[in-house]
């Protein structure tokens, strides 16, 4: 018995040092960063980083460690920067709405790809917004007509969007990152 408890105790003492390790960033602190302006010029400072259910709202930056604290909202910037991840200003298509919030960039190319989590029926649910040359749309739209949806979207590189449009094996919903990644490949190398 209290070998096992001496063992329980190990376990979630190394859990929560490695968890510590691994979380560099602390909720609530500044951090050196950047906002993006409206006429897209880069502001050095600090950005006050966010719990997940206010940083893709809003943004808290100040120009020196003890300055003044400006609050910028989507429609005042661009996007920002803190603790190494990048976040743009994004209005997007979801499956009924418009929306606009600071979307944390994933991967960047000709199609970004973008990450917003949020908390539905009390559960966190990632969502993935697809953005090409402005026009951004959630992927969750793509439940309903994805050959259709994404073809129309990547409607540029016309062999690809036809794979897609014709369910062709390895052009489907479960297949969006590779399709992306080949559009991303194909645009690139133009």
């Amino acid at each position: 018995m209290k070998k096992s408890l001496l063992t329980l105790v190990l376990i979630v003492f190394v859990t929560l040092s490695i968890t510590a390790q691994q979380q560099k960033y602390r909720v609530s602190n500044f951090y050196e960063g950047y906002i993006i302006t409206k006429d897209g010029n880069k502001e050095k400072g600090y950005i006050l980083y966010q719990d997940e259910t206010v940083r893709y709202k809003k943004v808290v930056f100040k120009k020196e460690r003890k300055g003044k604290k400006q609050r910028f909202s989507v429609k005042d910037i661009k996007g920002y920067k803190v603790a190494g991840e990048t976040y743009h200003a994004i209005q997007y298509k979801d499956v009924v709405f418009k929306q606009s919030y600071f979307l944390l960039l994933e991967k960047e190319g000709c199609i970004n790809t973008y990450k917003r989590r949020d908390i539905i029926d009390g559960e966190w649910q990632n969502e993935m917004i697809l953005s090409l040359d402005g026009d951004a749309i959630s992927t969750q739209t793509f439940a309903l007509g994805f050959a259709k949806k994404l073809s129309a979207f990547i409607k540029d590189n016309k062999e690809l969007a036809a794979k897609v449009k014709n369910k062709e094996k390895g052009y489907r919903l479960l297949s969006l990152e590779a399709i992306i990644a080949e559009y991303n490949e194909a645009c690139t190398s133009k």
